[in-house]
């Protein structure tokens, strides 16, 4: 059984999926204090569906980047999870390629400021390294690549079918301390 967590940019996704066949989901759009609620929806989603921590295998999380603390949230639900029991796989992808999913994008996420984060991919792989740019920036991006669907802030997200499409490219974790949130940092 898998456990998919997203936090990282204003809303709480949860996936429970067995060998691809979605079991259950929780998703809640738009939450001001995602750190309140998202370990008790973990355990209602389990609970719902006659589950346990236990019963989860694999563990997939966006490390962000996104909200400050909308990142280390997920994180640290997983990192916790990991360090009680070293036993679950853990599995994880930046927001900026969850929400570009298996298309030709720009994906683009509010990093305040009139500052994006920004990732350019082709069919579900990176071409331009996650970055923070200037929003006067964009347009450059959109006509070099203006074959490519923009996706931005999450708006319209198939949040269950990206993290299916994408599973193959989540980067497996062996080593806890190697799981960190994604901060881009900005020297525009």
């Amino acid at each position: 059984m898998n456990l998919f967590i997203d936090t990282t940019n204003g809303c709480l996704v949860l996936v429970l999926e067995n060998n691809n066949q979605v079991i259950d989901t929780k998703i809640i759009k738009d939450l001001i204090k995602i750190s309140d609620v998202s370990v008790e929806e973990v355990k209602t989603l389990l609970t719902k569906n006659h589950l346990t921590i236990k019963d989860i295998h694999k563990l997939y999380v966006t490390l962000g980047p996104g909200s400050y603390t909308g990142v280390r949230v997920g994180v640290s639900i997983v990192k916790t999870l990991k360090a009680i029991d070293d036993c679950f796989e853990v599995y994880t992808i930046s927001s900026l390629h969850y929400q570009a999913g298996l298309k030709n994008a720009i994906s683009l996420l509010d990093a305040k400021g009139q500052k994006y984060y920004l990732g350019i991919y082709e069919n579900g792989k990176n071409i331009i390294c996650d970055q923070v740019i200037l929003e006067e920036y964009i347009e450059d991006f959109t006509e070099q690549f203006s074959t490519f669907e923009i996706l931005k802030d999450y708006q319209e997200l198939d949040f269950v079918n990206n993290y299916l499409d994408l599973k193959s490219e989540f980067q497996l974790q062996t080593n806890i301390n190697d799981i960190e949130p994604i901060y881009i940092k900005s020297y525009v």
